[in-house]
């Protein structure tokens, strides 16, 4: 078989509307070619195939057995090809946004917002890591994610700012600790920005403290402060979480209010991670309330 990598779809255009009228002047008006185009397609064709696909003669043209098994194949052939220029003629966002999270927002209505952006955007993907914000910006740095959603101190700028919120002490019913005592804390590793600005709180107001209990996983920490293991700074939202309590006592500081933000490798977000941020920005009144119960 000659050349069989290069079937040109005119060519099969051409012997299709043949196929179908039985016709070469009938076939030519039809695609608003010349009679002798479509005959120098179907012979060019004929050639590449290295058969017969038409029986003719001065009163009729037939289909070979060759020919009729090769309408049904160029017809699909010719579909595949439709589909493929639609496919990136109609628009249609596609590919996968690999999404860094921090667990907090999980405890938010952002699964839901998640659902809105996949009813909106079929085609596009999300995989999706959670972590502390410090290890999803290395992430983000090294290229190993294409979109993170956290948190950052209020006087830092990186990021789309989706909103602002309070952190707030949290405890156990019974406060485990009385004034003047050592405060015990329930944090993230080093590197947390709740845990920072938490302990510069503490330091400001010259109060002793000490880590109680440390985790990377938000649950584990708020199951060590039910248990009792000592208070933790979290955002206010988590005060709907069953089992917490806000720390209401007067010798605790407040803590400075951080940043929830969207943030690419890009200085501006582009194709689906922008998508994803006005998706997000569209809804920031859902993500700063609490999910359903």
């Amino acid at each position: 078989m000659k050349d069989q990598t290069h079937l040109d779809p005119m060519h099969l255009q051409s012997f299709l509307a043949v196929a179908e009228t039985l016709h070469f002047t009938s076939a030519a008006q039809m695609l608003g070619v010349s009679q002798s185009t479509i005959s120098q397609h179907v012979s060019r064709l004929e050639e590449q195939l290295s058969t017969r696909l038409l029986a003719r003669s001065t009163k009729a043209v037939r289909l070979t057995e060759n020919g009729t098994a090769l309408v049904s194949l160029g017809q699909r052939l010719l579909q595949v090809e439709d589909s493929l220029f639609a496919y990136f003629r109609d628009g249609t966002p596609r590919g996968t946004i690999r999404l860094g999270v921090t667990e907090d927002l999980l405890l938010t209505r952002f699964p839901e917002i998640l659902g809105v952006f996949r009813a909106a955007h079929p085609s596009l993907q999300i995989t999706m890591t959670i972590g502390l914000s410090a290890s999803l910006t290395r992430l983000l740095d090294n290229d190993e994610i294409d979109l993170l959603c956290g948190m950052r101190r209020s006087s830092e700028t990186h990021g789309q700012k989706l909103w602002t919120e309070e952190l707030r002490w949290f405890g156990p019913a019974q406060t485990p600790f009385s004034d003047g005592q050592s405060i015990p804390l329930v944090t993230f590793p080093e590197g947390s920005v709740t845990r920072r600005l938490a302990i510069e709180a503490l330091n400001r107001a010259e109060l002793p403290w000490h880590i109680a209990f440390t985790s990377g996983n938000l649950s584990a920490i708020l199951a060590a402060v039910r248990a009792g293991y000592g208070i933790t700074a979290q955002p206010g939202f988590l005060r709907e979480s069953d089992g917490l309590s806000l720390c209401e006592m007067p010798a605790l500081p407040r803590i400075p209010n951080v940043d929830f933000i969207a943030a690419t490798r890009h200085q501006t977000a582009q194709g689906p991670e922008e998508l994803l941020i006005q998706t997000l920005c569209d809804h920031i009144s859902r993500l700063q309330s609490s999910p359903p119960a």
